[in-house]
């Protein structure tokens, strides 16, 4: 894959050490401590995000800015379809559900209903998904996530893929906008006071 050339791309036994970024790069989102009953559990939400990664397989393209994996993307290919979170619990079977606890884990249930449904109305068979992007605490606002951005916005481009992202931060709206994304739909989740911003990035047409 010649556009991520300048990127890592996770090999299997990568998967523990790309989980810990994303739930390090998430902890401070309102979702995930909502999830977490309050108080942020990297442990739970690590276990959550590693069981998310080898679910998919190659379905995904998962890339980080080095072996170290400071910052983090998962990019689903279009027409793959994303594992639900009973897929999640059968794939990593009893100890993932200990782990995250009953409560956690209801809460999952109900906020991957609520963002598939926002999804099915605006990705189309050519359009991939922006899964997860983040980046360890301590490294943010340093550029580690502009490179990969950049290189998957290459790849799209080569490919004539639209891609489609949720953010729950309505900060990270105008972010994206600098990266040719536009706002979808705005809805306030059924829970939480959370409030979940859908956005999508048309594909270049081939010439």
């Amino acid at each position: 894959m010649q556009a991520f050339k300048g990127c890592y791309i996770m090999q299997q036994e990568d998967i523990g050490r790309f989980a810990g970024t994303l739930a390090d790069g998430f902890s401070r989102y309102d979702m995930f401590k909502y999830i977490c009953n309050g108080t942020y559990s990297h442990k739970k939400m690590a276990s959550f995000w590693a069981v998310s990664i080898a679910l998919l397989g190659k379905n995904a393209i998962c890339i980080a800015d080095s072996k170290e994996a400071n910052s983090v993307m998962i990019y689903v290919r279009p027409k793959s379809k994303e594992p639900g979170v009973l897929e999640y619990l059968k794939a990593g079977g009893l100890k993932m559900l200990i782990t995250l606890g009953l409560k956690s884990t209801i809460k999952l249930l109900k906020f991957d209903s609520q963002i598939q449904k926002v999804a099915e109305r605006h990705r189309t068979d050519n359009c991939g998904y922006i899964m997860a992007f983040a980046t360890k605490i301590e490294k943010q606002g340093q550029h580690y996530g502009k490179p990969l951005m950049q290189a998957l916005l290459n790849y799209l481009d080569a490919n004539g893929e639209s891609c489609y992202l949720e953010t729950l931060k309505e900060g990270n709206v105008g972010l994206y906008n600098h990266f040719s994304f536009e706002l979808k739909e705005k809805m306030p989740l059924d829970y939480g006071g959370l409030t979940i911003y859908a956005m999508s990035r048309p594909g270049k047409r081939k010439e």
